[in-house]
């Protein structure tokens, strides 16, 4: 017995020098530049993002400093650094591209077209979903944000009135929750009810999206998760049992909705329409439903409130563009209380800039979302990808390529009036919703809200910045989407006028 174990250890040492000999000197991508021990293990990335917190996104910016546009960032996975590139990742539809099973089943969205691998699967589920968030669709549905925008106006009205500081990211997350919960599931996620607008809205998300790291290199934790008891996980983690009591919830109203037990009146809201007859009976089940749905919220709260903090930051922060925003606004809301549509709003030229800008800046989702192309080996420069490697580039990366956006770290809403004047179109850069077949399909929503919302917020306030600066709002780790060092992008505010003119 006691000589088995020397054996077993030598046959584990042998079969890891063996593995990484392989990976080193005749792995198919062994000519791909890149550090030796990411060629020969995932820890590498598991240092970065789940030891370090988030922060393999810089270790990758740093390798591209040394090795170039082009390298091997994990044993499997190659990373390109190239905007010009970008397109040939994230193609059209006419050129097969699949997702990284690995990369979505951390989510456990199991069925959504989110974490669709195949191309003909991600079409079967979107064409249900895109429906109802085509510009006409959300064009219909202003009134509902408006009626947000008014709930979110009275919180700033008291804020004023009582000389409270208030937050204005849990105020937006409250504002955009709300939103898509009503639209999606048909019923009122009452964060704007509440007087600190419920602050703990981003509770699950951001469960979910802090503990994803983990959850890509230790899967069987979330089968693990999903077979706790909800008071057991309130005592082990407050954010996943935040999380699980949510995906619960919702696949209540779910299973409801499939069982024609709604009683909600009027426009059936989106899971109701898709737990209808046009429904195919394969993709009825509530679980799969449900996953659709709360890909929705998922997409449709944390990244909008997000970009809709960093623009009211720089607006707040700079009296030159808040006062020229401002002007241009007065001929479309010649009072507060007017309330211009979506398309009137995205005909103002300043305002439109400041909304790209702020896209840009606000980054979006911060990973990097590989993308397989199983029949097509791609050819970077020198360099042939074999077909059925995951290839991935970073939307940061391009939304602050100092080529096309020169001073890049600068929020300047000017950069696109200039653009726009020699005819340039930078808006072929915007990555923020990805590109391709699997552009996001919430798009349309998230831009009706900022326009509206940052319209309302700038027409009808005078705030100033409360004990905020660029830190709370700075990108430093990367957990899905951008988050500072500690805690979430936070701006506080005191509101010092409301306007009636």
């Amino acid at each position: 017995m006691a000589s088995v174990l020397p054996l077993g250890v030598c046959g584990l040492v042998m079969y890891i020098a063996v593995k990484s000999i392989y990976r080193l000197y005749f792995h198919p991508l062994s000519k791909i530049p890149g550090p030796k021990l990411a060629a020969i293990t995932s820890g590498y990335e598991f240092y970065f993002n789940v030891v370090k917190g988030g922060m393999f996104i810089w270790e990758m910016e740093r390798l591209h400093e040394i090795y170039g546009p082009i390298i091997r960032i994990t044993p499997l996975e190659v990373h390109i650094k190239d905007s010009s590139y970008y397109d040939e990742i994230y193609a059209s539809s006419k050129r097969r591209r699949e997702k990284a099973a690995e990369l979505v089943a951390r989510f456990d969205l199991e069925g959504s077209g989110f974490s669709s691998i195949s191309p003909e699967d991600h079409r079967k589920r979107r064409s249900h979903v895109e429906k109802h968030f085509s510009k006409q669709a959300v064009s219909n549905i202003e009134h509902l944000i408006y009626e947000n925008i008014d709930k979110l106006d009275n919180h700033f009205k008291r804020a004023f009135q009582f000389h409270k500081v208030i937050s204005l990211d849990a105020g937006f997350a409250g504002l955009t929750s709300d939103v898509i919960h009503k639209y999606a599931y048909g019923f009122n996620s009452g964060n704007l009810d509440h007087d600190d607008f419920n602050t703990s809205v981003r509770d699950g998300i951001n469960g979910l999206f802090k503990f994803s790291h983990v959850l890509f290199f230790f899967p069987v934790l979330q089968t693990i998760i999903d077979l706790l008891p909800l008071w057991l996980l309130e005592k082990l983690d407050p954010f996943v049992h935040a999380l699980a009591s949510q995906k619960l919830d919702l696949l209540r109203r779910t299973e409801e909705f499939l069982q024609s037990k709604s009683t909600s009146s009027g426009t059936p809201s989106v899971m109701e329409v898709m737990c209808g007859p046009s429904m195919p009976e394969d993709m009825r089940s509530a679980v799969r439903l449900n996953n659709e749905g709360f890909a929705m919220i998922i997409g449709g709260t944390e990244t909008t409130a997000r970009s809709m903090v960093i623009a009211a930051f720089h607006i707040l922060n700079n009296e030159s563009i808040k006062a020229k925003l401002r002007e241009e606004l007065w001929t479309v809301m010649p009072t507060p209380e007017s309330r211009p549509t979506w398309r009137q709003l995205e005909q103002l030229p300043y305002l439109s800039a400041i909304v790209w800008e702020t896209l840009r800046v606000s980054t979006g989702i911060a990973s990097r979302s590989a993308r397989v192309a199983p029949n097509e080996a791609l050819v970077y420069k020198n360099h042939t990808i074999p077909a059925g490697t995951p290839v991935s580039e970073t939307n940061y990366f391009v939304l602050t390529d100092p080529e096309i956006f020169p001073d890049p770290h600068t929020f300047d809403p000017d950069r696109w009036l200039r653009a726009a004047a020699k005819g340039e179109h930078l808006d072929k850069y915007m990555v923020n919703f990805s590109k391709g077949s699997r552009i996001c399909v919430g798009m349309n929503l998230a831009y009706a809200e900022l326009f509206l919302v940052l319209a309302a917020f700038v027409r009808r306030f005078e705030m100033k910045l409360f004990e905020t600066s660029e830190k709370d709002i700075a990108f430093v780790r990367d957990f899905g989407t951008p988050y500072p060092d500690e805690g979430n992008a936070r701006v506080r505010a005191m509101v010092t006028k409301v306007i009636v003119e």
